[in-house]
């Protein structure tokens, strides 16, 4: 009887403190959501100007940038500057327009920005502060493959405003896309001396290839025929050539990945809009519609 009570109770013993280790339901049901980063998606390039733990400077001259994505080495190239503050409280680049730019190294600068199907998006924070160059350029990916499939945003004209254009390749054939040709002109103007969101999407897996500005299409065509390279050099406020933007840069993402979940979704491109408005202070630029216009993206 003595060893029938003894095994009893340490059996309810035992199934007592098990019951203390347990979460309860609603610890498990308060838990807080964690802010969306470009961490998480699969970025090939990262360039932060509010991050000063990524760059190095002397005085104000920015002197190196560290690619925040750990994929690839960064060069700057020429003086450009640090402003203090420049955007929300925080800290953006300032670029003079004379060979002045951050780019994929030269000297093994051809990485992987597609997921090598030819999906694609990057997404940044811009500001033209003057236009003397029909192929001045918020970015550009420019490859050392063939064909030749790479591109560029661009401005479409030299009388200082920015119109806008999406420019591809010159094949002859097999171009990236049939519909678009050498270039797609944009349906809105980005203002001059005022900072912008612009995204550039190529979704092989939806058929898409897009612009967006503000978080509203600016280039929208069906038709991807063929994918961009996958080795490509990225080049911040520089064309395919040599041609040179005079404006800011507050942060940049490239992406080797579809834009959201499959097909026609941008549902990642919608959270990286959000994110950068609302860490940046431009969710007024936001359209009312945009599913971040009034709170910041979670996962």
């Amino acid at each position: 009887m003595r060893f029938f009570l003894f095994i009893t109770i340490s059996v309810v013993a035992r199934n007592v403190n098990s019951q203390t280790i347990l979460p309860s339901f609603s610890a498990v049901h308060n838990q807080k959501s964690v802010d969306w980063t470009p961490s998480n998606v699969t970025s090939s390039g990262w360039v932060d100007a509010s991050d000063s733990e990524s760059y190095t400077a002397s005085g104000t001259t920015l002197t190196g940038v560290t690619d925040k994505s750990g994929v690839s080495s960064l060069e700057v190239n020429g003086t450009p500057t640090i402003i203090s503050g420049g955007l929300n409280g925080l800290n953006v680049f300032d670029f003079s327009g004379t060979s002045e730019n951050i780019m994929n190294n030269i000297s093994g600068g051809y990485v992987p920005h597609t997921d090598g199907s030819g999906n694609h998006w990057a997404i940044g924070i811009f500001l033209a502060d003057n236009v003397d160059n029909k192929r001045d350029s918020f970015w550009s990916l420019e490859t050392n493959s063939s064909p030749v499939r790479d591109y560029s945003v661009s401005s479409s004209t030299s009388s200082n405003s920015w119109p806008g254009e999406l420019d591809l390749d010159g094949l002859a054939n097999n171009r990236i896309s049939s519909t678009i040709g050498n270039s797609d002109d944009w349906s809105a103007s980005a203002s001059i001396d005022n900072w912008h969101i612009v995204v550039a999407i190529f979704n092989k897996t939806g058929n898409r290839v897009q612009v967006r500005l503000n978080g509203d299409y600016v280039v929208n065509v069906s038709d991807y025929d063929n994918s961009i390279q996958t080795n490509q050099q990225l080049r911040l406020m520089r064309n395919r050539g040599s041609v040179h933007l005079d404006g800011r840069l507050a942060e940049f993402i490239s992406v080797k990945d579809i834009p959201g979940t499959g097909g026609t979704d941008i549902s990642d491109v919608e959270k990286a809009e959000g994110y950068l408005a609302h860490k940046w202070g431009l969710t007024g630029n936001l359209p009312v519609s945009h599913p971040y216009k009034s709170s910041a993206p979670t996962n």
